[in-house]
């Protein structure tokens, strides 16, 4: 029954595009192999000649007469001169000639001839896999990706970014035009946006995303998405056919506002499936701006990508660590961490980071009707997030019927996890998230399994964290996201000294595509320990999940412990007040306390030089206007 299941659940999420279609074959043409005999496969070819009579079978062809047979010191060799090739009549089926040659006894196997295909290779002279500068497209496994999809124009990928040189020669021809609103001075498509044609300027409120000034950021990650492939020029992108949409954020000589969250929303308003986030900061947890990543992609079903950071170290590097957005770390063209790369228990998993060739547009000096051909290599994080958003488009193309949800968890499932076995990874064990990047296998069929805890409620609940000596439980809910799963258990760990659980195991049991399981019959339950927990202090708690056919996967979730500030509510104001007199925050990283906020906004004091408004020891200065164009965090592309 389970198994029938299995193949319904396939035929209907996968269709017929996602099973494995069985290669061509050369019609009328079959191979067999004798068994191993004699000296020679004469005595045994004897054997099977009235069989191939039987078949009228013709043109027997020793298919590697002059091959050199194994010796005794090579046990595991093959005698290749006992394959035989012959030609029968193209009416005749596999099956019958496969039970009548097997029937004499002395035949090992009976086969087609297969058509395999070449791994698809643009005619992009900076794509080639053995000579081009994109090292990183062999080693996705993009060209095989490619021999199943390439993507499709109508899919698009929102490039939050820098602006980008529409004008280069791998890019435009790339932009998603919204041909709706041209440019006219009139709002013509009723969107609260004039002329919106070729995307938004958040950075300056404009229509006209164009790069123009020192940090050609977005033309590069836009390349890696996106650069037109098969066009005989420069590079190919990792999405090949599908479109991008440029979206500024940063302004080009650093004078206006960041427009990050404000992108995503109106890429995912805009028909964006896919939303590149090459930017982020390191700590400052925003409730606004995981709603906006909670809009984009429960709301409008867009997959969010995003960097993890370039600082080397265990840290919360937002919007990656958001709920909802899938983080990408980077490694090197040896699958080993690359040095700037942030790791944490966050990250889903990894792609090449280094020397990353695409699209660059440094000629600001051209003539308006020229057109730029330059590129450039560029290392980091933001080179690598680009890489799994052209990959979750083609998996959006190939599987339409997935969720952006189930695209996360088709990529995370078919990422090479061999990358921990390298003496590189040794130290970083579960903090590059499933592995690196593997296209080829994220597109070519829907075999996976993943279970995910997607809530984590604490009772009771504490918004600053636990006291010592402090008892809590947790309630966790488990979603199964892709083929049906049997047998699922959650156990709980504690990975620090301070907290002891005490029941810790959720058997959630056999649960269908996108069902859901929790334990509130019986929570989680943990005590904290009575002393010697320094102040503030993060504690991580492990979910191992198993089920029936080896699956296993593992997740994680932090809780604080011994926080020294409390949080004030008085109407609208909500302020974090510490031990010391602090407010916001008592840190320069703007990651211990919550904040000032006023209506549930997002904090307004995040910047680490203002975290102490009324500490005493703060300067007057210190909290002086920030300069115009300074965002409300630190927030910078991760180059």
């Amino acid at each position: 029954m389970r198994l029938l299941i299995t193949l319904l659940w396939l035929a209907l999420l996968a269709g017929a595009g996602a099973v494995m279609a069985a290669p061509p074959t050369l019609p009328g043409r079959l191979v067999f192999k004798l068994r191993a005999g004699g000296a020679t496969p004469t005595a045994e070819l004897d054997a099977v000649r009235a069989a191939l009579q039987s078949l009228q079978a013709t043109g027997l062809t020793q298919k590697f007469p002059l091959t050199l047979p194994p010796n005794p010191e090579q046990p595991d060799g093959v005698d290749l001169r006992r394959i035989f090739e012959i030609t029968v009549p193209p009416t005749l089926s596999l099956a019958k000639a496969r039970a009548v040659l097997l029937a004499s006894g002395v035949v090992e196997y009976v086969e087609p001839l297969y058509i395999r295909q070449p791994l698809y290779l643009p005619n992009d002279p900076l794509a080639d896999s053995t000579t081009g500068a994109q090292y990183y497209l062999k080693l996705i496994n993009a060209y095989r990706a490619w021999d199943f999809t390439k993507g499709d124009t109508s899919m698009v990928i929102g490039m939050t970014d820098t602006g980008i040189r529409y004008s280069h020669e791998d890019l435009r021809h790339q932009v998603k035009y919204n041909y709706a609103d041209p440019i006219n001075g009139k709002d013509d498509d009723g969107d609260g946006y004039i002329d919106n044609f070729r995307g938004w300027d958040f950075a300056n409120n404009n229509n006209d995303p164009l790069y123009e000034g020192v940090v050609a950021h977005g033309s590069l990650t836009s390349g890696v998405v996106a650069g037109q492939a098969d066009n005989g020029k420069g590079i190919a992108g990792v999405g090949f056919r599908c479109k991008f949409l440029p979206l500024q954020i940063f302004s080009d000589v650093g004078v206006a506002a960041f427009g990050g969250y404000e992108a995503v929303v109106y890429a995912a308003d805009h028909g964006c499936k896919v939303i590149n986030m090459s930017w982020g900061g390191a700590g400052g947890y925003s409730s606004f701006e995981q709603d906006v990543c909670t809009y984009a992609a429960v709301n409008r079903d867009a997959v969010l990508v995003a960097a993890a950071g370039n600082t080397p170290n265990d840290l919360l590097f937002y919007p990656a660590s958001y709920d909802h957005v899938l983080s990408v770390s980077a490694t090197d063209g040896a699958d080993a961490k690359a040095s700037f790369s942030t790791y944490s228990h966050r990250v889903d998993l990894v792609a090449p980071g280094i020397n990353i060739f695409s699209t660059y547009g440094w000629n600001v000096q051209l003539a308006a009707d020229s057109v730029d051909t330059d590129y450039w290599r560029s290392s980091g994080t933001s080179f690598s997030a680009p890489q799994v958003s052209g990959a979750a488009a083609l998996v959006r193309v190939r599987f339409p019927q997935l969720t952006s949800e189930q695209v996360m968890a088709q990529l995370r499932q078919t990422a090479d996890a061999s990358i921990y076995r390298l003496p590189a990874n040794a130290a970083y064990q579960g903090y590059l998230g499933t592995g690196r990047l593997n296209v080829g296998r994220a597109v070519a069929a829907l075999n996976q399994r993943e279970a995910r805890v997607v809530r984590s409620s604490m009772l009771p609940p504490s918004a600053a964290g636990y006291a010592p000596g402090d008892t809590f439980q947790l309630v966790a809910t488990v979603r199964n996201l892709l083929l049906p799963i049997s047998g699922l258990k959650v156990t709980l760990t504690s990975l620090s000294p301070y907290v002891a659980v005490h029941q810790g195991l959720f058997e959630a049991g056999s649960l269908a595509t996108l069902a859901e399981a929790d334990n509130k019959a019986l929570p989680y339950w943990l005590t904290v320990a009575a002393t010697g927990i320094p102040v503030n202090t993060t504690a991580t708690l492990h979910y191992h999940l198993t089920a029936d056919n080896g699956y296993q996967s593992d997740q994680y979730v932090d809780v604080t412990l011994n926080p020294d500030y409390v949080q004030l509510n008085a109407g609208d104001l909500s302020l974090t007040l510490t031990s010391r007199g602090s407010l916001a925050y008592d840190d320069l990283a703007g990651t211990v306390g919550q904040g000032v906020s006023y209506r549930n906004s997002m904090p307004l004091l995040s910047e680490g030089d203002c975290y102490s408004l009324l500490h005493l020891r703060a300067s007057q200065t210190a909290c002086a206007a920030p300069t115009a164009g300074r965002a409300s965090r630190s927030i910078r592309w991760l180059r």
